[in-house]
């Protein structure tokens, strides 16, 4: 009788400790080690020291697919001049490179350069599965010198399927530059105070960029550019409210093919949307866009042989594109190419100007007007 009671006790013991396991999981029995780049690699977080090297080494001891976290802290990064890409627009150099699939977590973590010194923060190159999360990469001033490419927060090159998600950036040349990368995602971030644009999508298809805020930049402050396809703007904020910022554009679709910019709100610029130098089959559909001396447009370019190509195939589709800058009648204008769409749209009287007679005749009516009178 004993041993059969053993045995049954035995046995809902071991029920017990299997149930254990189902529900605790892997974070009881089987914990995962931490890879930290402050208790394992150095890196002091306190504002003087030169963390570079400290944070690189935790990024290439880190194996392909775990995950770094960078705990709070302000880390002092500086250039490293062997980190050097080569984009259509020139040179810009980098403190630390990504070249591997990792995650890197930065909640709370600052990562601080000098504007003078002409360097971005991340490289994320030829690689792909590289998540970066958090984080704050500010520059010590906005940069009065160097070029568009001079001081990248983040450069995500030839690389694909990776994110970039709840990170933020001030005071660098541009903010997040995806170049000749595919099947990305930019959510959530926050870029401002750049010298050019806050996000810009060159030569990149298939990419998502989300519920991110652009705003007091230069440039097109969200731009698709440079021929790109099948990428998605989408629930956006793009702002300028500087004084004496009066010339700035705020999304720039320029050489962009069947790319949708959908659900965002622009104003503040001279051209809130901007579709120009041989824009092809994008949708422009459900943003708002206001206090702009043109809320949306279908133009040539600025400029030049190359930068004057007609766009053609546009739709503009349900947009409030109303209570454009002072003195301005410029809600949605059109004054260039075939096979446009333009529908549903709310502007106020004499606010639609569509140059070509036929487009006219056809969608002057199927487009709201609205008047004070």
């Amino acid at each position: 009788m004993t041993n059969k009671m053993t045995r049954w006790f035995l046995y809902f013991l071991g029920i017990y400790g299997l149930t254990l396991v189902f529900f605790m999981g892997k974070d009881f029995l089987f914990s995962e080690e931490q890879i930290d780049a402050k208790t394992q690699f150095g890196a002091e977080g306190d504002g003087m020291t030169d963390d570079t090297q400290a944070i690189q080494t935790a990024i290439d001891e880190t194996p392909i697919g775990e995950t770094l976290r960078i705990p709070a802290g302000l880390y002092k990064l500086s250039k490293n001049p062997d980190f050097k890409a080569i984009t259509g627009y020139g040179e810009s150099y980098f403190a630390l490179k990504i070249s591997k699939p990792i995650t890197i977590i930065m909640d709370q973590a600052i990562f601080q350069t000098e504007a003078d010194g002409q360097y971005g923060v991340f490289w994320v190159t030829d690689t792909a599965d590289v998540h970066l999360k958090g984080g704050f990469l500010i520059g010590d001033k906005m940069p009065e010198s160097g070029s568009l490419v001079s001081n990248i927060a983040i450069l995500l090159q030839d690389s694909q399927k990776s994110s970039i998600e709840n990170v933020y950036t001030k005071n660098h040349s541009q903010g997040i530059h995806l170049h000749h990368a595919n099947d990305n995602l930019i959510r959530n971030v926050t870029s401002e105070f750049n010298y050019g644009s806050g996000i810009i999508n060159f030569a990149s298809d298939y990419n998502t960029i989300e519920s991110c805020i652009v705003r007091n930049s230069g440039d097109g402050h969200l731009s698709l550019f440079g021929g790109g396809k099948q990428n998605l703007v989408k629930g956006c904020v793009v702002t300028e409210d500087r004084k004496g910022f009066t010339d700035q554009q705020g999304i720039t679709v320029e050489s962009e093919k069947n790319s949708i910019i959908e659900k965002n709100t622009v104003s503040g610029f001279y051209y809130g949307i901007d579709i120009k130098n041989g824009a092809d089959s994008n949708t422009i559909k459900g943003n708002l866009t206001y206090n702009n001396e043109y809320n949306i447009a279908v133009r040539p370019g600025d400029g030049g042989n190359n930068l004057m190509t007609p766009s053609h195939n546009i739709s503009i589709i349900n947009n409030l594109a109303l209570n454009p800058r002072e003195g301005s009648e410029r809600g949605i204008y059109i004054n260039i190419g075939d096979g446009h769409v333009i529908r549903g749209n709310t502007v106020e009287e004499n606010n639609l100007i569509l140059r070509d007679k036929e487009l006219r005749v056809r969608y002057q009516k199927a487009n709201f007007q609205i008047s004070d009178k």
